[in-house]
């Protein structure tokens, strides 16, 4: 007499337990699943419902992402900007004091010694110009990866060469020529002669190439400022501050040539005083209005997170899975495989004999 179990496996109600298992089995690994990565599913379909929302969070998350990016990006800028900045304003301050040392009846040696002080803090000021924030120069603005000075060295450039032949000539000429001459080489620099090609423009050109980032919906922000930035031209003034500096530094540095005490020479230091205070006012100005913009960015900041974590929150709620939940299911699915593994392992085990 053949038994029931040997074909058990082949019976409808066989194939139907068999079918259930499988389902069930399925289930539990599911659930197993969303247990050990807490998402209700990798893949949008099977979240159900809530996959137009999850759709819908997951760009506006990738956006913001972005965002904080750039803000942060801008913040290292301008916390590097601000330090060349602080440079550039000490060598300025150190110059006034400098100039008034050798005001009046100053003698040969104080103009020797402030002479290669100017030499020494004009190679300072190039390598100030040309500070870098990883790979781009914080002062070069759009174009961050050119520098935005070319010559080695300030010192030894074409520019101070000639600032250095008209200050020769202070006797002869008047101070006020003089001024007006080397204040005019330093307005109209050539390409690369010494600043690059990009900012060899008025102060006015140089300021609208400050880089811009976006910093949220429709927001964008000039981040720092460029080595030549400022405004149109003056009698007084190149209209670049830094301009200014560095045609101050380098008629200084040619002084070893002129006869301290002069009328002339008197008149002289005192154009470069007043010029050199203006410089040192606008490098002020600034630095204070690149602090406004990190102030700005910094509340950006905090605001671009605010809402990171609160879309991150509704992202949550809508493919995270309740554990509570999902920790009951998964019991009884497995109380209910073990109850059908259980009427298999009967049914298998059942014979002719056993219905007679």
């Amino acid at each position: 007499m053949v038994g029931i179990s040997t074909s058990f496996g082949m019976t409808g109600q066989g194939l139907s337990l068999r079918a259930g298992i499988s389902n069930l089995s399925s289930q539990q690994q599911a659930l197993q699943t969303q247990v050990a990565t807490g998402v209700a599913s990798d893949t949008y379909a099977g979240l159900g419902v809530n996959r137009v929302q999850a759709l819908a969070l997951q760009p506006a998350l990738t956006q913001i992402s972005a965002w904080s990016s750039n803000v942060t990006s801008a913040q290292n800028t301008l916390t590097t900007t601000q330090t060349a900045l602080s440079g550039i304003s000490d060598i300025a301050a150190s110059l006034s004091k400098s100039l008034q040392n050798i005001s009046g009846t100053a003698n040969s040696a104080s103009v020797a010694a402030v002479v290669q002080e100017a030499q020494q803090d004009l190679a300072s000021l190039g390598g100030l110009l040309n500070t870098k924030s990883g790979n781009s120069y914080v002062l070069a603005g759009r174009q961050s990866t050119v520098a935005p000075v070319t010559s080695s060295n300030l010192a030894t450039s074409e520019l101070a060469t000639s600032i250095t032949n008209v200050v020769k000539a202070l006797g002869s000429t008047s101070a006020d020529d003089v001024l007006t001459a080397t204040q005019s080489l330093a307005a109209t620099t050539s390409a690369d002669s010494p600043f690059s090609a990009n900012l060899s423009v008025n102060g006015t050109e140089a300021s609208s190439l400050t880089s811009v980032a976006q910093i949220g919906q429709g927001e964008w922000i000039s981040v720092g400022t460029t080595a030549t930035a400022g405004t149109a031209g003056t009698d007084s003034s190149t209209g670049s501050p830094i301009r200014d500096l560095m045609r101050n530094l380098m008629v200084v540095a040619s002084l070893g040539s002129t006869t301290p005490g002069t009328a002339e020479y008197k008149n002289l230091i005192q154009g470069l005083t007043t010029s050199n205070g203006d410089v040192t006012s606008q490098l002020s100005d600034l630095s204070a209005n690149l602090g406004v913009t990190q102030n700005r960015l910094s509340f950006q900041s905090s605001s671009l997170s605010q809402m990171q974590t609160a879309l991150r929150t509704q992202l949550g709620n809508a493919k995270n899975v309740d554990y509570a939940t999902v920790s009951t299911q998964l019991s009884a699915v497995k109380a209910q495989l073990q109850a059908s593994y259980s009427v298999i392992a009967d049914m298998k085990s059942l014979t002719l004999a056993q219905f007679i």
